[in-house]
């Protein structure tokens, strides 16, 4: 199944990109230009889709592998950043990051900066323009405590639980007005207690969110 679905949008994304970067001959049209940009970011965002759901259905089925090696956390939350870049372009939002430059942790960089990445976008998506989403650590004996902190529209205390289910928004009205497949945060947390961690949240609805990632510094054992 993986294969069968990566296949042809792999050939999707590569076609698109190869057309965005006019590499055979400029694109005349300004509005086909939009819809090759169009074509590209749906292509990169069903494959992000399809890799959490491939990632949930391999956890489930006990064959979701870890490649864990030693990496500044900083560097990490960098590479996260780097997946967000293109929501944080569309939105007047500033990232704090308050990490020290010589923290070394043991996990899989692939995963956990996907992980950090998944609980940046929703912060940055819930946040209202002209805030600040926050990205803070903490270490306490051999565990670090990776905080993102928004000021947005919060969560009551009774709906925690539920968005760490997949595919579940809150209500039908933040669906539509916010992007979303409802795999971000459970794939995060999937992602830390597969190292030995969790993902918390603590929120008020209207008070703002901070979701935190708590990892053992030399992730458990295999």
């Amino acid at each position: 199944m993986s294969h069968e679905l990566r296949t042809p949008l792999n050939a999707i994304i590569g076609f698109a990109e190869i057309m965005d970067g006019q590499v055979l001959g400029p694109i005349e049209v300004p509005q086909y230009r939009q819809y090759v940009r169009d074509i590209l970011e749906s292509g990169r965002h069903l494959l992000r889709i399809i890799e959490g759901v491939l990632d949930i259905s391999n956890a489930e089925a006990g064959e979701l592998v870890l490649h864990k090696r030693e990496v500044d956390l900083r560097g990490l939350i960098g590479r996260a950043m780097g997946e967000t870049l293109t929501l944080r372009a569309t939105r007047d939002i500033s990232v704090d990051v308050a990490v020290p430059d010589d923290l070394i942790v043991k996990v899989d960089p692939e995963k956990i900066s996907r992980a950090i990445a998944a609980l940046i976008s929703n912060a940055v998506k819930f946040s209202p323009d002209g805030s600040a989403v926050k990205i803070a650590s903490e270490t306490e004996g051999a565990v670090v405590r990776i905080g993102v902190s928004d000021s947005g529209i919060g969560i009551l205390p009774l709906a925690i639980d539920r968005v760490f289910l997949p595919f579940v928004q809150l209500d039908d009205n933040l669906a539509r007005r916010f992007d979303g497949s409802g795999l971000g945060l459970p794939l995060a947390r999937l992602f830390a207690e597969l190292h030995g961690g969790t993902v918390k949240l603590d929120s008020l609805a209207g008070s703002g969110t901070t979701a935190t990632l708590v990892l053992p510094i030399y992730a458990a054992a295999d």
